[in-house]
């Protein structure tokens, strides 16, 4: 009887115990956490008025691809891709033959990117492109051109370069090419997930000379190499406004682009930002 007894004793303290504990409360760095998105917010809204919507021209992107955008809030809620502490290096690895000006703009994109960003950037050497599987390069006649899938530096190619330490690689190339075999071409293309992506100039050239201007190839690079890392930062198409993350379907419509983010992008890469300031900080 006594040992039933006792046993029962045990049994409720035992009940109680659970259904006692309280649930956990919100952290310090919770509350910090979200002191910086509400800051974020404020800044957005600031600067709302300074801002047309986006104009959508025949032929442009919007005109063609049908998209939703993302807000801020929504940005945050998906979980992006963002530095973490043992990965925090944006790395960018030419692939092809540069002659010495295309190499000044390889530079160039390296040093507007750190800045842009705020994290390491570090420009390997360029690396030849290597055998394509057959099914993932075609061969434009009319034009002698040799154009390759995007999914194979996505996929194939840059996940085995992908240091341990890389917040995102991004190749960069003078090959031209096209993400689906319904597309003609594409300037570049990037993994919200991944932490891959890809840039060419290719199209850049004049399309009568096939001459490049060095000033406009220099803009339009970094527009694309921006543009394209955002999205390795998971950062979707803006349909808002006109923004760096705007998708482009031709060059004008990519030259009419700005080089820097709206008021819901420009929050999000604050976000990226002060992530990466945290990192470096421990560093």
């Amino acid at each position: 009887m006594l040992k039933a007894i006792s046993a029962a004793v045990v049994l409720t303290v035992i009940i109680t115990g659970c259904t006692a504990v309280e649930p956990p409360k919100n952290t310090a760095a919770d509350t910090g956490q979200e002191e910086k998105l509400e800051s974020l917010r404020k800044q957005r809204d600031a600067v709302v008025k300074f801002f047309e919507p986006m104009r959508v021209r025949p032929g442009d992107w919007l005109d063609t691809q049908r998209e939703q955008g993302e807000t801020f809030e929504e940005y945050i809620s998906a979980n992006p891709t963002l530095p973490i502490d043992d990965r925090w290096t944006i790395y960018i690895q030419p692939i092809g033959r540069f002659n010495s000006e295309q190499l000044a703009v390889i530079d160039k994109v390296a040093e507007y990117m750190r800045a842009f960003y705020s994290l390491p950037v570090r420009l390997n050497s360029a690396k030849p492109l290597g055998e394509v599987p057959f099914d993932k390069k075609r061969l434009i006649k009319y034009r002698n051109n040799l154009q390759i899938n995007t999914s194979y530096f996505l996929d194939d190619l840059l996940p085995k370069l992908l240091p341990n330490d890389a917040a995102a690689l991004i190749a960069f190339t003078n090959y031209d090419l096209y993400p689906e075999p319904t597309r003609a071409f594409v300037f570049g293309q990037a993994s919200l997930t991944k932490r891959t992506g890809v840039w060419s100039f290719y199209q850049f050239a004049d399309p009568k000379t096939g001459r490049y201007d060095p000033k406009l190839m220099l803009e339009r690079s970094l527009k694309i190499a921006m543009h394209e890392t955002g999205h390795m930062f998971s950062m979707k198409h803006c349909t808002k406004y006109e923004c760096l993350m705007s998708g482009t379907n031709h060059l004008a419509e990519t030259d009419r682009r700005p080089l820097d983010n709206c008021p819901e992008c420009m929050a999000a890469s604050r976000h990226m930002v002060s992530r990466s300031s945290m990192v470096a900080s421990r560093s």
